[in-house]
């Protein structure tokens, strides 16, 4: 068993060591001779000399290359705002880059452009969700407040609140989004609509929560909501997620989060107008951000793929296959 001596206990062996010898020592102490060997070359009468001292290289045959940092940083800075997956799907598209996507993490932590965030302990474990795989087989559905904060103080004020619809495909990610002054049943119905022009596949089913704006579910009526009067009449599924579990719509909840931060946090709008202007070259840029879990490609390169091909690129265990022959 290796034993962890403390720089006052090597003074002290290193002392008893050069007036009694080190097999003296040795046997006093315990001290494997090549130990009282190499404390010996560094004592020089004092603890300090015998500290433990940092064992990390300095250097690694496969560290990054400052061209490769400089190209990292100077990235970051005009493209931050889109994240790291954002920077390291232009790097590995664009310039050719070899290295993991942790590599990139780490130069910017060590440039001091990021830090990692304290973990959040898990209060539950999900069970595995089997998404869409064919595109317009399942879409998502749900309603955003527009943060007060984007709004001018005058219509603050005056309590205007504006509401963002959106709805995501699950095959693709590929997703439409509008914006009213109102939440109503109506504008659902109006939202769909548009959808359905916007989408270039057929809408099968759109998965919603349990909102008043989407179902009578929870109303004192046995009356059909507006959306699904209209949902019936085109012969599109309506599906209802189990009230208070909005992670069950977890794809269209993580794209309002990529909302909040990549658009919302840079923007100020004047009116419903400007926000819906505003709103649509943020929608195009949504579509062609490059994303993880397709293993960065975008949206709408996921969506161009499949309409070539007839497979999904990530999802479709047959590509492997056919690729092959």
């Amino acid at each position: 068993m290796s034993v962890t001596y403390t720089a006052a206990k090597r003074k002290k062996i290193c002392d008893y060591a050069i007036k009694y010898g080190k097999m003296k020592a040795h046997e006093m102490y315990g001290a494997s001779r090549p130990s009282i060997d190499r404390w010996l070359k560094r004592y020089d009468g004092t603890k300090e000399s015998l500290k433990e001292y940092s064992r990390k290289p300095k250097s690694h045959p496969n560290q990054s290359t400052k061209e490769e940092v400089a190209l990292i940083v100077e990235l970051w800075h005009k493209n931050k705002q889109f994240g790291l997956d954002y920077l390291y799907g232009k790097l590995k598209r664009k310039y050719n880059y070899k290295r993991c996507r942790e590599t990139v993490y780490n130069v910017l932590r060590r440039e001091g452009l990021v830090y990692k965030p304290k973990k959040k302990p898990r209060k539950r474990s999900n069970k595995p969700y089997n998404g869409a795989k064919v595109p317009g087989e399942k879409l998502q559905m749900d309603v955003k407040y527009v943060p007060k904060e984007c709004l001018p103080q005058k219509l603050q004020d005056e309590g205007v609140r504006y509401y963002q619809w959106t709805i995501i495909d699950e095959a693709t990610s590929l997703r439409y989004i509008y914006w009213y002054d109102s939440k109503e049943g109506a504008n659902s119905v109006d939202f769909v609509k548009r959808a359905i022009k916007y989408f270039p596949f057929e809408i099968r089913e759109i998965q919603t929560d349990n909102g008043m704006e989407f179902t009578n579910r929870f109303s004192n009526t046995k009356a059909l909501s507006e959306l699904d009067e209209y949902l019936q009449e085109v012969g599109i599924t309506h599906k209802l997620i189990r009230p208070a579990t909005p992670w069950h719509n977890g794809r269209v909840e993580r794209s309002h989060r990529t909302d909040d931060r990549f658009f919302y946090d840079c923007i100020s709008c004047y009116s419903l107008d400007d926000l819906r202007n505003q709103g649509k070259l943020w929608l195009r840029k949504y579509q062609n951000m490059y994303q993880r879990k397709y293993n960065y490609l975008s949206p709408m390169e996921v969506w161009k793929e499949y309409k070539l091909t007839g497979l999904h690129p990530i999802y479709d265990d047959n590509r492997v296959n056919a690729g092959c022959k």
